[in-house]
């Protein structure tokens, strides 16, 4: 595929980067307000993981069948459109009358948010030199951890000076300048006609692997609910892994194939993602848990929570560059294994959080999981993105995104199963929505035993990633 010429790599740089900045903030502010909404519908702890599960679903399914779409009829075409769906969505979710709505406003904020993610890396590396590739992939980082930032910082304050229907507001007007800024800024990519692209794509494999996710993921989330060993739970693992054999059988015939399975015939790009699932698993404990802890349980408002977050974002979107630059010169190994090693220490310390937490330990821990993280994704997206190679840039782009969404459903889903067990064991429901019942200090207590639980099952997941890390290497191919 040849590459996008741009009128300025800055100005097209400027155009990802708010795009991605927006789809970032939905994701963060929702977690900082969730407990608000969940009061507001009287929804308990399994119920509102479905506030940020659907949406993420959503982006996970349409993940891969957006990028193999933006390659064959423009990634402008695909971005753009993108972001008008989630400014649409945006206003749904604001005004939904009830947790219903308030979910098929979010699984809408998921279709028009899989455009941006799809095809931001991809747009953001291929405006780089190769040598600068994890530069480029270090200033994407950075945005993402500056949404991040702004996200929890805007979500909180907003929520607190207003109500968190407000957020979406803000989050339907932040979208449209971003539309704009892709109209002025992207030249047109296209590929052809969009009926003639769309007419040969890849449908079947895109049901079929659709099918796969949904089935998995939905089985995942029920595990709780049914029992580990129950005939749905075997029922759905059994029928999805049958789906995902006939998907890769399909795959390898097809001329043209959604899925580009010769990219994971090289050991950096398969066992760097690998590595990128599991860190996204094991880091997604706090993105769920510490929301509740600070607002439900410590009792703060969403304002001050979402301030003592902000520093995770910011060293998130601080050292994402500066580890892109390292990795630029030392390859991605060192600063991955750096990264997954602090992280794996700050989700140790959320273990030991209670009732007497100050909020300066709080806030030292959650500056260590965003160095952490940080150092980790930047190198590990430039040595997947360099071993797939720029003709596959669409497709590597999309794939990683796949990776962090289902890391972040199974992160969540995780967490929700052993807090909710844990609790229920402990003879509490999970339930944090009634400001009468969190009077009881019995449930606080039961809640953080859970939370430490949740946290250090994260913490032996994450020190797996670190493990994984160790075999990736600086790649060798020459990209044409």
């Amino acid at each position: 595929m040849q590459s996008i010429e741009f009128k300025s790599h800055w100005w097209v740089f400027l155009a990802a980067a708010l795009g991605t900045f927006i789809v970032v903030i939905d994701q963060s502010a929702t977690s900082i307000v969730t407990p608000i909404i969940a009061t507001q519908f009287g929804i308990d702890i399994p119920a509102s993981q479905w506030i940020t599960i659907v949406y993420i679903l959503t982006v996970t399914v349409l993940m891969i069948p957006a990028g193999a779409i933006a390659d064959q009829i423009g990634r402008k075409r695909v971005w753009s459109t993108g972001l008008i769906v989630f400014a649409l969505a945006s206003l749904v979710t604001a005004f939904s009358p009830n947790y219903v709505v308030l979910l098929i406003g979010k699984i809408l904020m998921g279709l028009g948010a899989v455009g941006v993610q799809s095809t931001g890396m991809a747009i953001v590396v291929n405006i780089f030199p190769d040598h600068q590739r994890s530069t480029a992939t270090g200033l994407h980082m950075g945005v993402v951890g500056f949404g991040s930032l702004g996200g929890q910082v805007v979500g909180g304050l907003i929520e607190s000076l207003f109500n968190w229907r407000s957020v979406y507001i803000f989050m339907f007007l932040f979208s449209v300048i971003a539309t704009i800024s892709a109209f002025l800024f992207l030249v047109k990519d296209s590929k052809g006609s969009v009926i003639k692209g769309l007419s040969s794509f890849d449908w079947i494999g895109t049901f079929l692997f659709g099918g796969f996710l949904i089935i998995l993921i939905l089985t995942v989330n029920f595990m709780n609910s049914f029992g580990w060993a129950s005939f749905e739970i075997m029922g759905g693992i059994i029928f999805s892994i049958l789906l995902l054999i006939i998907f890769l059988i399909l795959e390898k015939k097809l001329s043209n194939p959604m899925f580009q399975l010769d990219v994971f015939k090289a050991r950096n790009y398969s066992l760097g993602s690998l590595a990128r699932l599991t860190c996204f698993i094991a880091s997604s404990a706090s993105f769920f848990l510490l929301p509740f802890y600070l607002v439900s349980v410590a009792g703060l408002s969403t304002g001050f929570a979402g301030m003592l977050l902000v520093p995770r974002g910011f060293c998130f979107m601080l050292f994402g560059p500066i580890s892109g630059k390292i990795a630029d010169f030392t390859g991605p190994r060192i600063p991955s294994i750096f990264g997954m090693i602090m992280c794996s220490f700050a989700l140790y310390l959320y273990t030991n959080l209670s009732l007497e937490t100050t909020t300066a330990m709080i806030i030292l821990i959650t500056v260590l999981e965003g160095t952490g993280i940080s150092f980790f994704l930047a190198p590990n997206s430039s040595a997947i993105m360099g071993s797939a190679g720029r003709s596959n840039y669409g497709f590597a782009s999309a794939f990683m995104n796949l990776t962090r969404n289902l890391g972040h459903i199974f992160g969540i889903a995780l967490p929700a199963i052993v807090v909710s067990s844990m609790m229920l064991s402990l003879g509490y429901d999970p339930d944090l929505s009634d400001s009468k019942k969190l009077q009881d200090i019995g449930l606080k207590l039961a809640y953080i035993s859970s939370m430490s639980r949740a946290f250090l099952i994260s913490t032996f997941i994450m020190l797996s990633a670190a493990a994984m890390s160790i075999g990736v290497t600086s790649p060798r191919i020459k990209i044409k």
